[in-house]
């Protein structure tokens, strides 16, 4: 009975997969494949990583060792940032993608004061600046916070600077070897991704993100379930005149009633403000809520909206009507660049 149960379940998945390919080779692209790149870079740096210490651990003295074999710390001696094999700058780091297509120098304003310049391809171009061919990683929780504003604030010039960008996601690095220089490996890139780029740009011309954020009291809620549903005053009023042993049984009962009744109610609260909020957008992602450092609040409704930069007046309006309501409250925040978008 186990071999035929576990053939009809083969045979039912291999008709789904014919059935929906499509559809599973789209989520696998979008959702799928990044994470799954991301896991594999990591183990592949983690096993680089261990043979490194092994091979510190076993090689003979420094001065007798290939100077091919060295590895040399990054420039900045708190990072924890080394230098591979390949060279001191083996590598571009990926802060934006912009419109134009003339090579500009931005100045000592990237990621530890490094220069900041842009690789032109016909009407698109990168803004990078040279690294070694490896991540940034510190175990100092403000040396990342830094390179995560100076990140951000490398985007916000090339903003003011083009225009138009599509940010790029912190610690995006563009590798080169012996054979293949970085900046050939970036001209490829934006030449075979050329046509996905320029139709991002178009989408993101004159937008930006803005996060908007619903937050409600649960225990506002829970009364006001309380004093509306019939079935929940009744059990209230039940528990009053039972026995202490079965008092608490009906509360339980009564707890688990109202947990419902709150689901049921967090989910037409959703509905509705999306529904208020998508007209205004041209462009709507749901993010997953966050937990709130208030124990008093619970976040409700996490978006990120696209909007067009002078076009916020009407969220703000509807935003501020949900704001007003008993219970609830609203974080609106931006703009900035549409990373949740491109």
């Amino acid at each position: 009975m186990k071999k035929v149960i576990e053939k009809m379940v083969r045979q039912e998945i291999r008709d789904i997969l014919a059935e929906k390919k499509d559809v599973i080779r789209g989520i696998v692209k979008t959702s799928l494949f990044p994470e799954l790149k991301a896991a594999v870079r990591d183990s592949v740096y983690k096993a680089l990583e261990d043979l490194v210490r092994v091979d510190r651990d076993t090689q003979e003295p420094m001065e007798k060792r290939s100077p091919e074999a060295t590895t040399r710390q990054h420039p900045s001696p708190d990072s924890g940032h080394e230098i591979s094999d390949f060279g001191p700058a083996n590598g571009r780091y990926l802060y934006c993608i912009v419109e134009g297509n003339e090579a500009v120098n931005l100045g000592k304003i990237g990621i530890e004061g490094n220069e900041v310049y842009t690789i032109p391809y016909k009407e698109l171009s990168a803004v990078v600046h040279n690294c070694p061919a490896e991540p940034y990683r510190s175990e100092d929780k403000e040396v990342v916070k830094s390179w995560l504003v100076t990140h951000q604030k490398v985007v916000d010039a090339a903003t003011e600077r083009f225009g138009t960008v599509i940010p790029i996601g912190f610690d995006t690095i563009i590798q080169g070897n012996a054979a293949v220089d970085p900046e050939e490996n970036m001209e490829a890139w934006l030449k075979e991704d050329y046509e996905n780029l320029t139709s991002k740009m178009e989408k993101v011309r004159g937008r930006a993100e803005y996060g908007v954020q619903v937050f409600w009291d649960p225990k506002v809620m829970a009364q006001k379930i309380a004093e509306e549903s019939p079935e929940i005053k009744k059990l209230d009023e039940e528990i009053k005149s039972k026995p202490r042993g079965l008092a608490y049984m009906y509360r339980q009962k009564l707890e688990d009633l109202l947990k419902k009744e709150m689901e049921k109610l967090a989910d037409r609260y959703f509905r509705d403000f999306y529904e208020k909020i998508k007209p205004y957008a041209d462009d709507l992602r749901v993010e997953k809520t966050k937990k709130t450092e208030d124990e008093n609040t619970q976040m409700l409704l996490n978006l990120s909206c696209l909007l067009p930069k002078e076009g916020t007046k009407g969220l703000g309006e509807e935003l501020e009507k949900i704001d007003a309501l008993e219970g609830f409250s609203v974080r609106y925040t931006g703009p900035w660049p549409p990373y949740s978008f491109v």
